[in-house]
């Protein structure tokens, strides 16, 4: 391969190396390398960690530098000299959580939400408590409706828990609500997932005029919602969540690990009286309980302040990188918030497979916009960039690269990789 093209035998060696990474190519000793079938399982929309490789802006993650690491170091401390026999020994949510469930509810109010103890679980994170509300509202063969560009698990979700997905359309306010009446009329949509607080890949912050539409929409269908908030008191001066206007019908789930620190994985779903028993029983059946130790560590920091104070220490470091993103994408067609974790870059005509790869062999690795499709209608090319998954300095020459890319003449990829 290397004579026929004329490059070095390291290079082709590397591009064969890649090829098998990604799976499109696997090798058999005695036999040559054979092209491996289309894989079912859709990629990931950010690759693994490679330090000093490149610059991760692919992957969603907050600002954090070693205070944050810190504060945990001496969390486990505190924890090993206070941990409580129940959350060590016991194998009985209903033995372990009481206590977290009240604390849980003071920090939903910081959210924006009234919740009793008992509607609320402790989760595994956010991931955990999706999963865990769209069993308990979409069994098997029926219809959940979302945004046409949403969270890059639902897809596989979709597949794994036998529901039907539907992208529905959006504009610069979030999920349109017409759409949403419309698809109604000819699916049998049991649930609306939304993200309306920045969390969604076009970073955008839904209004409240627009969640009231949604919520007479639901209401008119009698339909369930789950809206997920992981970023939480994270964004300031923002609407009332979904939640907040329909408590009745509105499974809510927010986490730590985005606006606090990416290891504490802890989260709450927060479900109305309807649905409390399908909760806890597919919490049980998926996960069991959340962890308990991390759990005391979450209910700590929210007692005592940490949680809060680190939010609004992310919330002033995000502005920060939301500045240099301006410096460095001045006059490119971005759209972002000043609180979100990423913003969401217009490519045009630009080929996005082309694109993501090219930014890649310079250094840069950044999601696809079509890992958070859900829809197969019309699309137009994008990137999510995640601002907090570096140090500041690297997120400038990151994002640098990108601009260059997109500035200058379309190139078509080479095989030197």
């Amino acid at each position: 391969m290397a004579e026929d093209l004329d490059l070095s035998v390291q290079t082709v060696s590397r591009a064969y190396e890649e090829l098998i990474r990604r799976g499109l190519v696997s090798g058999e000793i005695g036999r040559g390398s054979f092209v491996q079938t289309q894989r079912s399982e859709p990629a990931p929309p950010y690759l693994p960690e490679r330090p000093g490789e490149v610059i991760d802006l692919s992957i969603l993650k907050p600002v954090s530098e070693k205070m944050h690491l810190d504060r945990l170091k001496k969390a486990l401390g505190w924890l090993s000299e206070n941990l409580p026999a129940s959350s060590a020994l016991s194998f009985r949510p209903n033995m372990v959580f009481p206590r977290h469930r009240a604390v849980a509810v003071e920090w939903l109010k910081r959210c924006g939400l009234t919740v009793a103890p008992q509607n609320v679980s402790v989760t595994n994170g956010a991931t955990a408590g999706m999963t865990v509300a769209l069993m308990s509202v979409a069994p098997p063969g029926s219809t959940v409706a979302a945004e046409a560009i949403c969270h890059h698990t639902l897809v596989p979700l979709s597949t794994y828990l036998g529901f039907k997905l539907e992208g529905l359309a959006i504009d610069d306010d979030g999920l349109v609500p017409e759409a949403l009446d419309e698809a109604c009329k000819h699916s049998d949509i049991r649930a609306v997932f939304v993200q309306p607080s920045v969390i969604n890949p076009t970073a955008t912050l839904m209004s409240e005029a627009r969640r009231q539409a949604i919520v007479e929409v639901a209401r008119k269908h009698d339909l369930a919602i789950i809206e997920n908030d992981v970023l939480g008191p994270l964004i300031e001066n923002r609407p009332p969540p979904i939640a907040a206007l329909a408590p009745e019908r509105t499974l809510y789930v927010t986490s730590f690990t985005k606006s606090v620190v990416p290891g504490l994985r802890i989260g709450y779903l927060s479900a109305p009286d309807r649905y409390v028993a399908a909760v806890a029983n597919r919490h049980l059946v998926s996960n069991w309980m959340a962890t308990p130790m991390v759990a005391e560590i979450a209910s700590k920091w929210v007692a005592d302040g940490t949680a809060l104070e680190l939010v609004n220490w992310q919330r002033e470091a995000l502005r920060g990188r939301h500045r240099i993103v301006a410096e460095v994408f001045d006059g490119l067609p971005y759209s972002s918030h000043s609180e979100s974790l990423h913003v969401w870059l217009s490519l045009g005509d630009r080929s996005e497979q082309s694109f993501v790869a090219q930014a890649r062999l310079q250094g840069v690795a950044i999601a696809p916009g079509t890992s958070f499709r859900t829809s197969d209608a019309p699309w137009s090319p994008a990137v999510r960039i995640s601002l907090g998954s570096t140090t500041g300095e690297e997120l400038r020459i990151g994002l640098g690269t990108v601009a260059r890319l997109l500035l200058g003449d379309p190139e078509h990829l080479l095989l030197a990789i």
